[in-house]
């Protein structure tokens, strides 16, 4: 049976974040036995807005690609695990994309710098692009609730966000590799949507209550009985199903059981679209109170019962 992550790509720009995600990277990829690779990406800056490293026009490209090895080899240190040390140039999310196309099915990890303002609205962050273009699942860590040195342990509190189809169920293959030892709570969260499609008048304040109650108590159900055909039958589970926004109750049900990591699908838009209007998942991995690992839809997804990534 194929596992379902076989490769761990973490994207290093030797920022003060980097350690981070090499230290995820390498304790994943020790856990599951799977192919680590530092991927960093020297970009020629295009415009005045997009961050991004400068190499010299015309220098020893060489030279540059050595260095940025030793740099790499330094923070992996003397890990045991197999790895191997990618530099391209160019667009780090095009380089990114480009590099895990080839390879097997795979867990990306970043860290988001957070930018804001018009360079967020026209441009977008690395990370932010990143889920866009991706078309395997992105961990991506929050430098401000992890530790700052030893080796990262899995994660022990999920809240998974199950607005967008049933994307959150391909979660199922991952719960071994990102859990904290053999167990992980659970926690489904789902935004419900107006059971009537209108808005009640006074008279009908009642019954409407009454259909609203109905709707939700149907879908908590379905939901739980879902998770349960998906999920380990040890595994603690709690559902929440509630009229409201997305981001606003995944937020608030994280900071209630104080969530390590959120789960959060992508759905696939026209990117202006996105980059007015904004998403639910790039709201989470701006505000989220935790790590996020963002899960890409695809146009079928079957459920999940066991094997690989779909």
């Amino acid at each position: 049976m194929p596992k379902p992550i076989q490769a761990i790509v973490c994207t290093v720009d030797f920022s003060s974040f980097s350690p981070l995600v090499v230290r995820c990277g390498t304790s994943l990829a020790r856990r599951t036995g799977a192919r680590l690779y530092l991927v960093h990406a020297i970009n020629e800056p295009q415009d005045g807005v997009h961050p991004s490293v400068l190499f010299e026009r015309g220098g020893d490209l060489t030279r540059s690609t050595e260095q940025a090895k030793q740099r790499l080899q330094a923070l992996i240190g003397h890990a045991a695990v197999t790895w191997q040390a990618v530099v391209r140039f160019g667009d780090p999310v095009e380089e990114t994309v480009d590099f895990v196309s080839h390879l097997p099915p795979c867990l990306v990890i970043s860290a988001s710098h957070g930018v804001s303002g018009l360079r967020r609205l026209f441009v977008g962050t690395v990370v932010e692009r990143l889920t866009r273009a991706l078309r395997h699942p992105m961990l991506v860590v929050k430098t401000t609730a992890a530790p700052t040195a030893g080796p990262f342990d899995g994660f022990c509190t999920v809240v998974v966000g199950c607005n967008r189809g049933v994307g959150w169920q391909r979660l199922a293959a991952l719960v071994p590799l990102i859990a904290s030892g053999s167990v992980v709570d659970l926690h489904l969260v789902h935004a419900m949507e107006d059971p009537s499609g209108d808005n009640p008048s006074a008279s009908d304040a009642v019954s409407y209550s009454q259909v609203q109650q109905t709707h939700q108590e149907r879908l908590s159900r379905r939901l739980y009985e879902q998770a349960r055909r998906v999920f380990p039958p040890d595994l603690p589970l709690t559902v929440s199903v509630a009229p409201g926004d997305p981001e606003a109750m995944v937020r608030e049900v994280a900071a209630k059981w104080a969530a390590d990591l959120i789960v959060v699908g992508v759905r696939r838009s026209a990117k202006m679209g996105r980059w007015i209007a904004g998403s639910t998942t790039e709201a989470l991995l701006r505000r989220a109170p935790c790590s996020v690992l963002t899960i890409p839809e695809t146009r079928r997804q079957p459920l999940v019962t066991g094997g690989g990534w779909p």
